[in-house]
């Protein structure tokens, strides 16, 4: 049977759903990767405009979310802090 193709609209969906699903909390973000103390993680996002974390953060109210595609990003190109 043929593989039926996906509209364009199914695929716009999909794609702001996994765009939604990357952010996260900082309490999510350090129950999903516990090896990242939530110490570490909270330095970083206060520091993020020195060491370039900074567009990997969003601030919605007081809540701050983190982009976990963003984050491993980050740390693959060499953190370096200002």
């Amino acid at each position: 049977m043929p593989k039926l193709r996906r509209t364009n609209y199914s695929t716009s969906i999909e794609e702001a759903i996994d765009t939604i699903n990357d952010w996260v909390t900082v309490e999510e973000f350090c129950t999903l990767f516990p090896n990242i103390p939530e110490k570490t993680i909270r330095w970083q996002l206060t520091s993020r405009q020195g060491n370039g974390l900074n567009p990997c953060v969003q601030l919605i109210g007081k809540q701050r979310y983190v982009s976990i595609q963003g984050y491993a990003a980050w740390l693959k190109s060499g953190v370096s802090y200002d």
